[in-house]
């Protein structure tokens, strides 16, 4: 993965420009894997909690007995503490959103995001799952019944265009500012490496937890090779937005899939 290799994040004609890969010092960007840490363990605790509580006042029994609007803001509080985390960090410990986390975009970063996360959807997970499936002696149903116990349940079209709006919008944006932006982005400010092993091992680990973070062990494979993708995608254009563009895209197709 071939890095920008500016000193510093000054802006000119390109706008901001990620800094050199490595140990930082006197970074102006403050915030760290502190801020990560913060934002997955309250994110999670919120999640339990949200869970609790709508089994307690909503009198399901289970996640299998949620509404279709119910699933698709269920995990809100855990992509919500993400989201926070990240900006929190950007705004009050750094230098803002679009210069810490390269939050700017070009006219063909749309274009060139969907076309990664289709390509990621059709090409990618299939590549990635089917060896998983034939090792543990699985079978393509199991994939299914993830999808079948999102979308068989009660629906209104309330609960389709709240699945539609969290999964394919909300989502992309919470989970590139944290992943992408703040945990990469932590990583790759303080690994002691040289820029060219700084970024691959940054861009390994936070695909790792990415994957680990969505907690489908068949898909765990698939889930660490798209994040990889995101990063490349991430550290290739020195833009955020492209991942952005390219994670909408992905969730779009499950989300056509489910429904239709």
């Amino acid at each position: 993965m071939g890095e920008i290799t500016d000193s510093d994040s000054e802006k000119g004609t390109s706008g901001y420009r990620f800094p050199l890969a490595g140990r930082i010092e006197n970074d102006w960007r403050r915030w760290g894997l502190l801020e990560v840490f913060l934002g997955l363990v309250f994110g999670h605790l919120l999640a339990a909690f949200a869970y609790a509580l709508a089994n307690g006042v909503g009198g399901y029994k289970d996640f299998a007995d949620y509404p279709l609007w119910l699933v698709a803001v269920a995990n809100f509080p855990l992509q919500g503490s993400m989201l926070l985390a990240a900006v929190f960090a950007g705004v009050y410990r750094g230098g803002g959103l679009v210069k810490d986390f390269l939050l700017q975009m070009k006219r063909n970063d749309v274009f060139l995001g969907l076309s990664v996360g289709v390509a990621a959807q059709f090409f990618l997970v299939p590549a990635l799952t089917y060896p998983v499936l034939w090792l543990f002696d699985k079978d393509i149903e199991d994939v299914r019944k993830i999808a079948e116990e999102l979308t068989d349940r009660p629906s209104t079209p309330i609960g389709v265009i709240a699945l539609i709006v969290f999964v394919g919008l909300f989502t992309p944006v919470a989970e590139e500012l944290f992943f992408r932006g703040l945990l990469y982005g932590s990583l790759r400010k303080r690994l002691n490496l040289s820029p060219r092993r700084c970024v691959w091992v940054s861009a390994i680990i936070a695909s790792a937890i990415f994957s680990i973070v969505h907690f489908q062990w068949i898909l765990l494979p698939a889930l660490f090779g798209v994040g990889l993708v995101f990063n490349i995608l991430y550290e290739k254009t020195g833009r955020l937005t492209p991942a952005i563009w390219a994670h909408a895209a992905f969730n779009g197709v499950t989300l056509i899939n489910l429904l239709i």
